[in-house]
This record gives C-alpha cells, structure tokens and sequence, in this order.
C-alpha cells in the first residue's frame, strides 16, 4: 500500500468516492451531535491516527513526544509500519494495528483502549476522516481533531480542524495538530520546541559509514540519486580509510548485491539482513554518520541521533527534511526541484519530475567535510 499511496487511480477511488461515505458520515454525525456533546476531559487517552509511510510516522512520535508528553498517548497504525511503531514502545501505551479495508478499525482500537479523543494526522485523503468519522458516530461520539483541507466534506468529519501549512515543517504541522492550534508558526521555532535534536553530539570517530540508497513510495525512482554518483561517492570514502555500509529492505539485497559488484568495493550489504529494531540499534552503536536519499530510514537515522547528509530532489526539506543540528539538506544546483507539499505532486514527465542528477557528488563530499569539521 506504501508504494501505492500516491497514485493518481487510488486518489482518485479516495477522492470521488471516499467524498460520497465522508457525505453521508458527516451529515449523520451533523444530526447527532444536535443532542449530545463530545468534550473529553482534560488528560483524556488520546488516539493518534497514522495512515502515512514510516516517515510520517517517525515525525509524528517527534511531535508527539514534545507536546503530549505525560499523556496516556495510543497509536493506530497500518500493518506496514506496525515493525517501525514497535521501537517506541515506551512511548504508547498501547499500538493497534488498523485495517485500510475496514471502516470499523479505529473503532475497535477505540474500544480496546476506552479512547475518548482521536487526532487524526491524515494530510489529504478521506480513508483517514472516513475511519475517524465511523468511530466518532458508533463509538458514541468521540471526539475527533484532523487537518483543514478544501474539502467542507472532509472538514466536517471532525469535532475540530487545524490548518495544515505548507510553509513549515511536517513537525510543526503535527505539533499544532496535537496542541489544538498554533504552536509552531515558523520553522525558526522548532529547535526551541525539540532540543534534544538539536542538541550537539559527539559521534564517536569510529569510520563507520552508512549509505542509504534506495527510496520507496509512489514515483520512488524520482527520489533516487544515480548509481554512478553512488559509487563514485563509495570510492571517495573507501580510499578515505570508512568502512562503508549499504542499508534497504529485503527487497533491496540482489540490488545492492550488484551495486558492490560493480564497483569493486569492499562494501558491507546490510539490506535484508536486520529486522527495524536491529537497524536501529546498530544506527546507534556503530554509524558515525550517513547519506540518504529522501525516506524513512533518513528519518530513523535523525531519531536516531546520527548526523546525517539527506539527498533532496522534488521533496522540499523546509516541509519533509531531517531534523537536527546534526543533519545537513542538499538540494540539486539546477532543474526543478523541493515543489512536493503532500508528496505526490510530480509533474507528469519524468524529465520535468527529476533534477537529483544535478546534485553533485561534490556537494555531498563538501557536507561530509563540514560534518567532519564540526565534530
């Protein structure tokens, strides 16, 4: 379902039909809420709702941890991101695992953890405010905070919208979703409202180095560097004296198996190898500091507390980039490039879509460098 999010037959199934259940949800809960009030008390279980990818996960449990922090938190989740939600564990009190093809699944995470407020973290598609809608109306109306969108449909699935802005960081988005209105108004705020990552830390000069290059979702090959600016990249490291690690999914080993064959390398194929919580760990014990292209693991990697180099192309790193005083974004020095607000924006035409060929492996080589001086 990941690599489908985006596409233009699934949004167009969410938008046309999707907006016709919203119609009839809404309109039932309109006439409820006419003799009976949702206000939950104060310190109230709380249930995040999170149909995103992993890296919408990964900021949403940043948000989280800052502004609802001493709350009985609970988290609703896909099946997909089920292994990344596990790893904070000592966060929610609780995980469930919600079924896109059952309206009734956030429902029954409701009744399994007594939840009298849902937020809603969806963007943009109804199957989120169709979910959160089902459970506000049979669960006895819970209320439900989500994102304003144009739709006055979608809008009115909810006890209460916050504007989603498209000129901050997701982080923020969400913080102001949780915090029931603006906490985070410009990206000048957030180090002051997460400063443990932007807290400087010393890695220790191990030289070890993780290369991450292989991105998921929708179009995912638009967020791809090419494969020659890899190995050009690896050799520049190796003959640096790092000892260089290629991480991905298990779907990824046979790839990164040819990528170290062609070039030579004494490469370390991680892909596959490690489930979530074992990458994890070893991004803390082992990595002195990595280069991703834009997904979840880059975000992994942030929470993880290692400096990272994150390789931008459409994606726009004010909205979707790695956190931290640790973390530098690069961007191409040409072509079209950071025009992704909800991520499925591309251009129809792949050669309008894609510019990462035009960020240099010289740029990442001068980021490592300023990593290097700055540890």
């Amino acid at each position: 379902m990941q690599e489908k999010r985006g596409s233009k037959f699934l949004r167009g199934i969410d938008l046309y039909i999707g907006s016709m259940i919203l119609v009839l949800l809404s309109f039932a809960l309109w006439i409820m809420r006419l003799f009976k009030s949702a206000a939950p008390k104060a310190g109230a279980p709380v249930l995040l709702v999170c149909f995103g990818a992993i890296g919408d996960l990964v900021i949403l449990t940043t948000a989280a941890r800052a502004v609802l922090s001493g709350q009985s938190v609970y988290l609703a989740c896909s099946s997909l991101n089920y292994p990344c939600a596990k790893l904070y564990e000592d966060f929610y009190a609780g995980i469930a695992i919600i079924d896109i093809n059952r309206p009734n699944s956030v429902l029954k995470a409701c009744q399994k953890f007594k939840i009298k407020r849902i937020i809603d973290s969806t963007q943009w598609a109804n199957i989120g405010p169709i979910q959160v809608a089902y459970a506000s109306l049979f669960g006895g109306l819970i209320y439900s905070i989500g994102f304003r969108s144009n739709s006055v449909v979608r809008n009115a699935s909810y006890y209460q919208v916050i504007d989603h802005s498209a000129e901050i960081h997701e982080v923020g988005n969400f913080m102001n979703l949780m915090g029931d209105g603006e906490i985070v108004r410009s990206n000048d705020q957030v180090s002051a409202l997460l400063p443990k990552l932007y807290k400087n830390i010393n890695r220790p000069k191990n030289g070890k180095v993780l290369l991450h290059m292989w991105p998921s979702g929708n179009r995912s090959h638009l967020k791809a560097w090419p494969s020659s600016y890899w190995q050009e990249l690896s050799r520049y490291l190796v003959t640096q004296g790092y000892s260089v690690y290629l991480s991905g999914a298990p779907g990824d080993a046979d790839l990164t198996r040819d990528f170290i064959m062609k070039s030579g390398l004494p490469l370390i194929n991680l892909a596959g190898t490690f489930d979530l919580q074992s990458l994890s760990h070893f991004f803390s014990s082992e990595v002195e500091f990595a280069v991703s292209v834009n997904t979840g693991i880059l975000h992994l990697l942030v929470e993880a507390g290692i400096p990272v180099i994150g390789l931008h192309g459409g994606v726009n790193p004010e909205r979707w980039g790695p956190l931290g005083s640790n973390a530098i974004s690069l961007l191409p020095e040409s072509g079209h490039f950071a025009y992704l607000h909800y991520g499925f924006e591309y251009p129809e035409d792949d050669a309008q879509a894609y510019s990462l060929d035009k960020l240099t492996v010289a740029q990442v080589i001068g980021a490592i460098e300023t990593l290097r001086a700055d540890g």
